[in-house]
């Protein structure tokens, strides 16, 4: 074999799995009938579509938003990052529920399915009062965790890692809220 047929065959080898590579690359995987392989999104950081709950303009009822943001990998991560987003208030529709410069500390989940959110004094200082401003302000905490984060089925309050008595004077904070009661 001379030199020029071994460069002529070695280009050929190169460009027929410069091809091949090319053509398996660009196929998406594929499930056979009857095949038991589950394709799982991957749940991590990222961008994540969460569901806020905010009252609606007359105050009568809950509405919901859908938002993509950024959120860390860990639970407790996650819920902080989201109840920061709600805390935003909402972009489409809806009412604030939240006090201007509330801050979410923390948020703790136990095996139980309780939740332990720890909010800035904030939110009791900077309330605006009222029974309904109050209970959206608890049903749209409720509804914003239970929605992105089933396994919840009560939410306690605590303001900078106290237990308090209520959040503005109408309703009773000193036990855990029950989910199904304040959805």
């Amino acid at each position: 074999m001379t030199k020029l047929q071994l460069v002529i065959l070695l280009v050929a080898v190169v460009v027929v799995a410069g091809v091949v590579l090319l053509l398996v690359s660009d196929r998406e995987p594929v499930l056979e009938v009857g095949s038991t392989d589950v394709i799982e999104e991957e749940v991590g950081p990222g961008v994540q579509t969460v569901e806020l709950a905010f009252a609606d303009r007359t105050a009568s009822r809950i509405v919901t938003e859908e938002r993509e943001i950024v959120v860390p990998d860990d639970r407790p991560g996650r819920a902080r990052r989201i109840l920061e987003e709600l805390a935003r208030g909402p972009e489409k529709r809806g009412v604030a529920t939240i006090p201007p410069g509330t801050r979410v500390i923390s948020v703790v989940f136990d095996d139980a399915g309780g939740a332990y959110v720890d909010f800035s004094r904030e939110l009791q200082d900077n309330h605006p009062g009222g029974s309904a401003g109050e209970i959206f302000t608890i049903r749209s905490i409720i509804a914003t965790l239970a929605g992105n984060f089933p396994e919840v089925r009560s939410v306690k309050f605590l303001i900078e890692g106290r237990e308090i008595e209520t959040i503005a004077g109408h309703y009773d904070a000193s036990e855990a809220f029950p989910v199904e009661s304040y959805r």
